[in-house]
């Protein structure tokens, strides 16, 4: 239930409040941030209240039109305090339509927030500086001296600006000493972002950390893919742009780590595999157990069920498909679409990428996951990296195939096989961490 906020809510924010979404263009898309909230008498809100909360970005300190405002709903508190990526929410639109486009056009902003129905938080934020740290302004603002607020053994004093305190005490993982991530952030507190990360691996997208809704937002699957429920993929990592190949799997075989496809054929060809014609198709007749092989081969691995549904959606949040709602044999490759290889494989990066630059993330084969299947695991996931149900035989596919209808290439859709099973339209791609 709902717990009923009042007019004498104190907004606290948290010092040092970092994002690493479009860092290469030093825009935020998200960004990180921590509050806390107290009742009429000054104690913190109990644990599980949940709460609407309104961000609106503004060009000053009171009045005027906000450049967008964000809405998240059913925020969980804890202990007073929530933790959540403003921008996964609603977003609606005011001068400006992204926050990115907020942050890229406007040097000085302010940050108001309004808790369900009340007024809006008097004074704002004021949002200033490179990497984008929120800095509280305000007469509520905490110390955080000697705090520890992510338990990394680390600390940041508000008036600390000595290299062995923490950087961002909002992130376990950041801390002095840690190990720098291609993530954009500055790991190990040392004030350079990313200097240790080479570039990104060939044929790979980086998918930026960020929450999103998993699930069957239509109602108009399966059990399986419900509830709905928001999942937070809490550091980045990288995926195939496409599905692993004729060629690339080959590699592995010739190198004598991977066992050969069981069948060199495909559905309408009598020579596929090992054809050069079709090096640049998706290897099919490969299971879990030879797929798995394939990406610790490669220096990568399966992507978990959550990682695929995230970075199958590219950025969009609550569509049908990768690219919308609506669908045509000129998006994706299935049953009857009309493409020049109709009823079997397609050339990869044949079709459209969606918008992290992934192609095939719905059609031409299904794609293998890390995860084993099970029909009720949505009911209790975790919130952050989800890893999977811990035991069960059958193993996770998505994406849908050339061999089915539209229904299979929803982004929601999920369907399972014993990790021994291989089929025609079955394949996979691998992520890297």
């Amino acid at each position: 239930m709902r717990a009923k906020i009042g007019m004498a809510l104190v907004g606290v924010l948290v010092m040092a409040v970092v994002v690493g979404i479009a860092w290469a263009q030093s825009v935020p898309q998200l960004v990180n941030y921590q509050g806390r909230l107290t009742d009429g008498a000054g104690q913190p809100l109990a644990d599980g209240s949940t709460v609407d909360l309104s961000f609106a970005f503004y060009g000053a300190a009171s009045g005027g039109t906000p450049y967008l405002t964000v809405l998240q709903e059913d925020v969980v508190v804890t202990g007073g305090i929530y933790n959540l990526l403003i921008g996964s929410g609603t977003i609606t639109p005011g001068t400006e339509t992204s926050l990115a486009a907020v942050f890229q056009k406007h040097a000085e902003v302010w940050m108001g927030v309004k808790v369900d129905a009340d007024a809006e938080m008097t004074p704002r934020a004021r949002i200033s500086s490179a990497p984008y740290a929120i800095k509280a302004e305000t007469a509520e603002t905490v110390n955080l001296a000697n705090l520890d607020l992510d338990g990394d053994g680390h600390y940041k004093p508000e008036s600390s600006i000595t290299p062995n305190d923490d950087c961002n005490d909002n992130n376990a993982s950041i801390y002095p000493g840690a190990v720098d991530k291609c993530d954009g952030l500055d790991n190990d507190c040392d004030g350079r972002y990313d200097e240790d990360c080479s570039k990104t691996p060939p044929n790979m997208a980086l998918i930026p950390a960020g929450c999103f809704n998993m699930g069957d937002a239509f109602g108009e699957g399966y059990s399986e893919e419900l509830p709905v429920h928001n999942v937070c993929i809490t550091s980045s990592f990288y995926m195939d742009v496409h599905e692993v190949t004729n060629a690339e799997y080959k590699a592995c075989v010739d190198a004598a780590v991977c066992a050969a496809p069981d069948s060199s054929s495909s559905y309408s060809r009598g020579s596929y595999y090992g054809n050069p014609t079709y090096d640049n198709f998706p290897v099919i007749y490969v299971n879990w157990n030879q797929a798995t092989a394939y990406c610790a081969w490669a220096g990568k691995r399966l992507p978990t069920e959550a990682e695929w549904e995230y970075a199958a959606r590219g950025g969009l949040s609550g569509k049908r498909y990768p690219w919308g709602d609506t669908i045509s044999g000129t998006d994706v490759n299935y049953w009857n679409s009309g493409d020049p290889w109709d009823n079997d494989t397609s050339e990869v990066e044949y079709y459209a990428a969606n918008g992290y630059g992934l192609y095939d993330m719905a059609g031409n084969v299904w794609e293998w996951t890390n995860d084993r299947y099970s029909s009720s695991y949505y009911s209790s996931s975790p919130t952050n990296d989800p890893p999977g149900p811990p035991s069960g035989t059958c193993r996770v596919f998505r994406g849908g195939g050339w061999g089915g209808s539209t229904d299979g290439l929803r982004v929601a859709y999920r369907d399972y096989f014993d990790p021994s099973d291989l089929y025609y339209d079955i394949g996979f791609r691998c992520a890297g961490d």
